[in-house]
């Protein structure tokens, strides 16, 4: 079965994250782990603690720096020979994290993390409560839920990642 193009922008945005997350000193101990209520993205340790990641992964609509000249750098055609070779796709985008300035943004402007709504939440509960007691580990242990999102700009090949801490569940 092919994957559908919001499946495939998404492990794209997924590896996106997990590279980021390893350039912070994440350890990666498990992706996509699945139930059927639900699907936790990345799972991550650090310092002895368990993150559990949903990553949010959208294409920015912002090509306006774009120009004749953009689309026929030597830089971008390489690109295109490396994507048509043998590279996956999520290791050609800069990888960039948001400055503060940045994450405010424009208040009418749409966010990946406004995907994560009650019902969602809800239901990443659930699953991490199932790899909790599936793994034996102490539901009052030293765990948090965090999300990463990632804006992809698919012309300038940059990935702008903003990781959210310690979201409430």
């Amino acid at each position: 079965m092919s994957k559908t193009e919001k499946r495939k922008i998404g492990d794209i945005g997924e590896n996106i994250a997990a590279r980021f997350l390893r350039s912070k000193g994440f350890v990666i101990i498990g992706k996509n782990y699945l139930k059927p209520w639900g699907e936790i993205d990345i799972i991550v340790q650090k310092k002895g603690k368990i993150h559990f990641v949903e990553v949010k992964t959208v294409l920015t609509k912002n090509n306006k720096n774009v120009t004749r000249e953009t689309l026929n750098h030597p830089l971008r055609k390489i690109y295109v020979f490396l994507k048509e070779t043998f590279l996956p796709e999520e290791r050609l985008y800069l990888i960039r994290e948001a400055s503060q300035e940045e994450r405010r943004g424009d208040s009418d402007e749409y966010r990946p993390e406004d995907n994560l709504h009650p019902w969602k939440l809800g239901r990443l509960k659930r699953v991490i409560h199932s790899y909790l007691e599936e793994k034996r580990v102490s539901e009052e242990g030293d765990w948090q839920f965090d999300a990463v999102t990632v804006q992809i700009d698919e012309i300038k090949k940059i990935a702008e990642v903003e990781y959210l801490e310690d979201i409430i569940l």
